[in-house]
């Protein structure tokens, strides 16, 4: 029967505290030797006081899995798994994640030894070539392990979509510059994350032989000044609105399709229907390279849409009169395009006649318009001439010197043909002479008549007297 350690005498109890002591250092000094050749200790199962026996550590290694071609602002998965040399899978043991030499996380594997680690974008702050270590730290029959691999972080794409989509303008983001593309996007790369300012640069070419023009509008995240500041965290993409103008000219054509010069026309006006573009040209202004607009972005919803601009003909006016039918002429402008405007101008000739013998008359046939510009062209030999590009009016004609010609109003609304019956200084010769001739005629009948009745006269008193 044994005693308690409280009966046990003083000396008792410190021989048996010796004696414990020297059991643990006697199996401390046994184990690491053990240890170190691979092997672990174990008490067995039968009688007490014997050896304890050593078991084999097994070597481990860990697969790791990191992914290529990850961008600055985005979280990166790696996949960690751990096994034995010999191929068996290891689960349940804890694995820990090292960025840098800085951990980041240390879990459990599942139970095929698989442990999925989530390396958070805020540990990525710049685009570079990052450490990643994975170590076991061995367990009981294991031996701890690591295994390391290089990811790489690559810089984050700023993308600047404009609308309408231009090509060729320029955008700077920090130190980086980029042109936007045939579909006006432009793509700026940013190494680190940080607040940059971004400049647009939307007129690149200011040469006079530039066709196109932009001007800011808004970007789609109701921010109203082109240059910004923005906060990089990662890729990102950026609207700009635009509106966009294009070099033009005009082209005017008669009811023909005639060219129609463009000096004859003094005034030109055409509008949107908003009255923000109008457009109004004049002689001296002329119709060729003309900045029209011809679209603008506007928000749909919680986007930005360009919206084509329509223009119409308003007015045209020629010699004061007007010759367009108002805003039945529609056009939308596009770069170095023609915009051909139909006319209502009319051509009128002109056939004159002698008042009396009907023939072509010659000379210099002056043609007053409805505003009181006076014209004047030679008829040719068969005495006809032909007026063209008149708008809708009352005219007036007359002949020249070699002529008695009153003016004579016409009235134009279409292409028309007209006489003009004039009387010649033939006729008034003619006239005259058959006045002389009637006058002769006329005085030597009285003169005869005259000298009969006097005769008889005679011839009666003198009967008398006798």
């Amino acid at each position: 029967m044994h005693k308690s350690a409280a009966s046990l005498s003083p000396r008792r109890r410190i021989v048996s505290a010796t004696a414990a002591l020297a059991i643990v250092w006697a199996i401390g000094f046994s184990v690491a030797p053990a240890a170190a050749a691979g092997l672990s200790l174990h008490a067995p199962s039968g009688g007490r006081g014997r050896h304890a026996a050593a078991v084999p550590v097994a070597p481990t290694e860990v697969a790791l899995q990191v992914p290529t071609g990850s961008i600055l602002g985005n979280d990166v998965t790696v996949t960690a798994t751990l096994r034995t040399r010999t191929g068996r899978v290891v689960g349940g043991e804890h694995l820990s994640l090292l960025l840098d030499g800085i951990q980041v996380r240390s879990d459990k594997a599942d139970a095929n030894g698989k442990l999925v680690f989530v390396i958070p974008a805020r540990n990525l702050v710049e685009a570079r070539a990052y450490n990643v270590v994975v170590t076991f730290g061995g367990a009981h029959g294991l031996a701890a392990s690591s295994a390391n691999a290089t990811l790489t972080i690559l810089a984050a794409a700023i993308q600047i979509h404009t609308v309408p989509a231009l090509p060729n303008l320029r955008f700077t983001l920090g130190t980086e510059t980029a042109l936007t593309g045939a579909d006006g996007v432009a793509a700026l790369p940013v190494p680190k994350k940080g607040a940059y300012t971004l400049t647009a640069d939307l007129n690149p070419d200011n040469s006079p032989t530039a066709t196109i023009k932009a001007s800011f509008v808004r970007w789609v995240d109701n921010v109203y000044l082109a240059n910004r500041t923005i906060d990089v965290t990662g890729p990102a993409n950026y609207t700009m609105g635009l509106r966009v103008a294009y070099r033009a000219s005009i082209k005017f054509v008669d009811l023909n399709n005639r060219l129609v010069d463009p000096t004859l026309v003094e005034q030109a006006q055409f509008s949107t229907g908003t009255g923000t573009d109008d457009i109004v040209l004049n002689s001296q202004t002329g119709a060729s390279d003309v900045w029209w607009t011809s679209a603008s972005a506007v928000r749909v919803s919680a986007q930005l849409s360009a919206s084509a601009i329509t223009y119409r003909v308003l007015s045209v006016k020629i010699h004061g009169a007007e010759v367009v039918n108002r805003g039945q002429q529609a056009w939308t402008p596009t770069q170095n395009g023609v915009w051909t405007i139909q006319l209502l101008l009319y051509s009128m000739t002109v056939q004159t006649r002698d008042a009396l013998l009907g023939t072509p008359v010659l000379g210099q046939l002056k043609l007053t318009y409805p505003d009181g510009v006076l014209v004047q062209q030679q008829v040719d030999s068969a005495g006809r001439i032909t007026f063209t590009n008149l708008p809708r009016g009352q005219y007036q004609l007359a002949l020249g010197s070699v002529a008695y010609s009153p003016p004579t109003p016409v009235a134009l609304s279409r292409a028309q043909e007209t006489t003009l019956r004039v009387v010649s200084f033939l006729d008034v010769a003619l006239v005259v002479g058959l006045i002389l001739l009637i006058g002769f005629v006329v005085v030597g009948r009285w003169v005869v008549l005259s000298r009969r009745i006097k005769r008889r006269e005679n011839h009666a008193a003198i009967r008398a007297l006798a």
